[in-house]
């Protein structure tokens, strides 16, 4: 009876954590449409601080418990989550008609690569996650945000949903409805640890990870039958880099220090993941079903390795 509670304690809060996310970001666009923010500020900030939103709640407050090594796994997680995961359903689902290579504005791949390099070659030579890298990661994230804010357009019909009533009112039940499901999320995937006696790391990287990537891989299905591939690639590197610089970043600050397992072999294969999502966009861009598979094949591989 406990386990079920348990779990289903998990669940709930999961998808509070994600349907309160997206309410939260769709609410912040209105009210920053009704203020007259310009498309790139919106772009830029709210619907990139969306894709991670769900990884920020979870990991800072994993880490606000006292769990460094749960809020570690999740953005690990995530990220690897996103990049094969999104490119896999980008090579099986895309239109058989497309083929050409994709535009990609160069700003948040390069920096993406700039900061996971940062957060993986300082816990390789250091082995724990020291408070000057939080405030590192932290730092850059916000100067990328501004790049991208100048630099970076997004269509106006991108970003327009439907027109809402009372946004100031949805906007503080999603932040409230999001804050209580990350709570949920992080309390009884600790209490699944301990039931399994595995390692919070371990269910940060599995099922809060993949919990919190389920809207990118979603997306990237819509967008990849719709022909859409920019927008797939460019949610895999938006989601990365909020996901380290600014998920990252503030738990890091919150909780500085080492954690309990060493996890080289994980930050090895998301660091390979996220350079392969880059190395992909310089060539054309088709359906691909053998590619597809093998990097499903190598993400539950990773996931069963764990175990």
């Amino acid at each position: 009876m406990d386990t079920l509670i348990i779990f289903g304690g998990f669940l709930v809060g999961l998808i509070l954590l994600v349907k309160g996310a997206d309410e939260m970001v769709k609410s912040a666009i209105q009210i920053a449409f009704k203020f007259k923010l310009p498309n790139s500020i919106i772009g830029a900030t709210f619907i990139g601080f969306g894709t991670s939103a769900p990884e920020l709640f979870a990991s800072t407050g994993a880490a606000i418990n006292g769990d460094l090594s749960l809020g570690i796994g999740n953005i690990i997680g995530s990220n690897i989550a996103n990049s094969l995961l999104v490119l896999a359903v980008l090579y099986l689902f895309i239109d058989k008609s497309y083929q050409k290579k994709i535009n990609i504005n160069q700003i948040s791949p390069v920096w993406m690569m700039i900061l996971t390099t940062i957060f993986v070659s300082t816990y390789i030579l250091t082995n724990q996650f020291p408070f000057i890298l939080g405030i590192v990661l932290l730092s850059l994230v916000v100067f990328v945000t501004y790049k991208m804010v100048t630099e970076e357009a997004v269509d106006e019909e991108e970003l327009v949903t439907e027109e809402r009533n009372f946004i100031w009112l949805r906007g503080v039940i999603a932040i409230a409805t999001t804050i209580f499901g990350s709570t949920l999320v992080v309390d009884n995937a600790i209490a699944i640890a301990e039931l399994f006696n595995i390692s919070s790391l371990i269910v940060g990287v599995t099922i809060i990870a993949i919990g919190t990537s389920l809207p990118e891989v979603a997306g990237a299905i819509s967008a990849a039958r719709l022909k859409k591939p920019d927008l797939v690639m460019g949610n895999v590197f938006g989601s990365n880099l909020f996901n380290i610089g600014l998920v990252g970043g503030s738990a890091i600050i919150i909780e500085p220090g080492e954690i309990a397992s060493n996890i080289d072999y994980q930050m090895f294969l998301m660091y390979f993941a996220s350079f392969l999502a880059v190395l992909l966009t310089r060539y054309v861009i088709k359906r691909n079903i053998v590619l597809g598979v093998i990097f499903l094949l190598i993400y539950f591989g990773f996931i069963f390795s764990l175990f």
